[in-house]
Parts: C-alpha cells; sequence; structure tokens
C-alpha cells in the first residue's frame, strides 16, 4: 500500500496541500504535529519552548511516526520539520513510503507566515525587541534544505497557488501509484 510522507521547512504548504490532496484521493491525512499535540496535556504543550518540552515532543513525534509506518492502507502524513533531520526518526520515515519535499522559497515561506492571525512573539533578551518565532523557524529549518532535498524521493514545488500545488501533488500521487 503507497504511504506518501511530506516533509518541509515550516510554511510551506504541508498541512493545507496535503489535506486537500487527501480529500481528492479519498485518502486519510495525518499531521503529526497536530497528532503529537493532542497527546500532551495543556501544561505540556505550554512548555514546549523548553528543553523538556522539546524533548517531551520529539519522543511523542517518534512514537507516532513508527504507529504511522505500521498502516496497511494508503495515506498522506505530513512529519515535524524537525523529523526530517533526527536520524532516528529519519530510518522510520523511509520506510513509511515515499517521501516528497514540499519546497517554497524562503521569501514566500516567510510572507505565508506574516498572514497567519495566530503568530507567537517572544521579547528578544538583549534587544527587548519582539522575534517572530514562526518566522525564527522558517528562517532556522531554511539552513537544513540541503538535508530535505537528500532525503526526499520527489520534490514538489510550491511557489505558485495552492490550487496549483494540490493540483501538482494529487498528480504526482497519481502518477506514482
Amino acid at each position: 500500500m503507497s504511504k506518501y510522507v511530506l516533509i518541509g521547512i515550516p510554511a510551506t504548504g504541508k498541512s493545507t496541500i496535503g489535506k486537500r490532496a487527501a480529500e481528492i484521493l479519498k485518502m486519510p491525512f495525518y499531521n503529526t504535529d497536530e497528532m503529537a499535540c493532542e497527546r500532551m496535556t495543556p501544561e505540556q504543550q505550554m512548555r514546549l519552548l523548553s528543553l523538556s518540552g522539546v524533548e517531551r515532543f520529539e519522543r511523542e513525534q517518534y512514537a507516532i511516526i513508527v504507529e504511522l509506518a505500521k498502516l496497511d492502507k494508503p495515506a498522506i502524513i505530513e512529519v515535524w520539520p524537525e523529523s526530517a533531520l533526527i536520524p532516528e526518526h529519519i530510518k522510520v520515515i523511509k520506510k513509511i513510503g515515499t517521501i516528497i519535499y514540499i519546497k517554497r522559497d524562503i521569501e514566500s515561506a516567510l510572507a505565508q507566515v506574516r498572514k497567519r492571525k495566530n503568530r507567537m512573539f517572544m521579547q528578544g533578551l538583549n534587544t527587548g525587541h519582539k522575534i517572530d518565532m514562526q518566522a525564527e523557524a522558517v528562517k532556522l529549518y531554511a539552513k537544513e534544505i540541503s538535508h530535505y532535498e537528500a532525503l526526499a524521493d520527489m520534490t514538489l514545488n510550491n511557489n505558485g497557488s495552492e490550487r496549483e500545488a494540490v493540483e501538482k501533488l494529487v498528480a504526482m500521487i497519481r502518477e506514482h501509484r
């Protein structure tokens, strides 16, 4: 059974186009970020910015990836951007199925983040300026693009409209089946 794993930096459209493609293809869609958060208490979620919180989130992500690798039906699975960089996670991701890297240029990804209403800001310790945590995550993961490219079986360039990206993903999956 064919399963497809979507990887990429934040704000590339993995969730949006993955969900829509899954609906069109009548396949389940799994978002490991959402699943990990559902397994954590609100207090644990609040600690995600601490080292112990991140470690807990990473363990949940790994457990979910292992569970999803055991699925015996087609599915589209979006993984946490960090999972595509952690060797232990990568070993399991490679066993799940076809890995599709959703690629978007950095400026477009940052523009997407700036449109979001639920952005999280922190106060810079040294400067006192507001720091956009989601934009910083995009910039941080963008430094690792070569890892995403090396892990992927296929790449979907998502610099057009959402509709175009969904159509491309659906076509890629249909051709691959």
